[in-house]
């Protein structure tokens, strides 16, 4: 469910607990641990968003005692600390995190309990995030669904339970909204384009890229390019994001008047989808080998409530660490299956129109 416009977020639902409660989970292949927004049963739910569809998850303290030599744990700290720092309790027999996001932090201890995926029930280890930062007032979604590169990720997990037998994820988030996501897929279809899998912080990466507007090399130097399907928009560091504006207005014209819309900072007026198509030149993610991410202007474009086109790649400085990576988003994924191939150490993508589910016989 959901869209980048003006939901922002893609997410799927989840049952869990028991008895079993549905909970919207945002897909997010830029984390590595699962979690809900919770009411610990010591601390209650400190800066907690209001959900308009479901309560709050609220585990019983057996579901939380997880000590901190635990392995799952254990590897947490590996995954968020790229070490293992010395165990720090705020309360005993608990394993508490922190993390770092785009727009906030989020803080919890791990919980396990049972999720449920279709007919079947597993105890899964997930995050009980009791404190969220900034506090936002509503949100569509109860949580994430970690589906990083990590070893505490939702997909290791139900391959430890052997629910399925590959390590691989896809997505294909519906221009128009909604799409699917499967686990353990392996995809037979023509015309993808394949990238080596280089590990970038337990970011997804086909390694260093740069930005071309129609054809033209908007900055000399390759930057580190991950795939992050938690975050809403595109950002691109400055020294790209500046000139690469300047492109798009040399290329729009003088006569469109430039306007903004909430935290779109370029946006314009157009008479028809006709011009827009006409105006904005199409643009690529090159990589190493001659491989190529090609993104059509609908791609790198909103279409706000105000009647407004706006761009949907943003300036890096506004994210942590903005300067340093490109940071691919859902608005540039729109209408692409796009491949986590884990067992193979692979990227791939697709472009596929409406997000049409493959044939059963092309995803083995």
């Amino acid at each position: 469910h959901g869209n980048v416009y003006p939901v922002g977020h893609y997410y799927v639902t989840m049952k869990i607990g028991n008895p079993p409660m549905p909970y919207f989970l945002d897909i997010d292949t830029g984390s590595n641990l699962t979690w809900l927004e919770c009411k610990h049963p010591q601390l209650g739910c400190q800066h907690c968003t209001q959900h308009p569809k479901h309560p709050h998850y609220s585990p019983q303290l057996i579901n939380l005692k997880v000590e901190c030599n635990n392995k799952y744990c254990d590897a947490l700290r590996k995954d968020l600390a790229g070490g293992n720092p010395i165990c720090q309790h705020k309360k005993p027999h608990q394993c508490h995190y922190n993390i770092q996001y785009v727009d906030g932090t989020s803080d919890g201890v791990v919980s396990f309990d049972m999720i449920s995926l279709g007919e079947n029930g597993k105890s899964i280890a997930f995050g009980c995030g009791y404190s969220q930062q900034p506090q936002k007032e509503t949100s569509p979604v109860d949580g994430v669904l970690g589906l990083g590169m990590g070893t505490v990720g939702f997909v290791p997990q139900l391959m430890l339970h052997k629910m399925i037998t590959k390590n691989i994820i896809g997505h294909c988030l519906g221009k128009d909204g909604g799409g699917y996501l499967s686990f353990g897929e392996q995809f037979h279809l023509g015309g993808i384009t394949w990238a080596p899998m280089r590990k970038y912080e337990l970011f997804y990466s086909p390694g260093q890229a740069s930005l071309h507007l129609n054809g033209q090399q908007i900055y000399k130097h390759g930057v580190n390019a991950v795939f992050d399907s938690g975050s809403t928009y595109t950002y691109i560091p400055a020294r790209i994001y500046n000139p690469f504006v300047l492109k798009v207005q040399d290329m729009i014209g003088s006569s469109h008047r430039e306007v903004h819309d909430d935290d779109l900072p370029h946006c314009w007026k157009f008479k028809s989808i006709h011009e827009v198509q006409r105006l904005f030149k199409p643009l690529s993610l090159q990589f190493h080998n001659k491989i190529a991410m090609h993104i059509p202007a609908m791609n790198y474009l909103i279409h706000t409530r105000s009647n407004n086109w706006c761009l949907a790649i943003l300036n890096g400085t506004q994210i942590p660490d903005g300067d340093r990576r490109i940071l691919i988003g859902d608005a540039t994924m729109r209408d692409m299956l796009v491949i986590y191939d884990n067992q193979h150490g692979r990227l791939g993508w697709v472009h596929q129109p409406q997000c049409t589910r493959p044939h059963p016989a092309s995803r083995l």
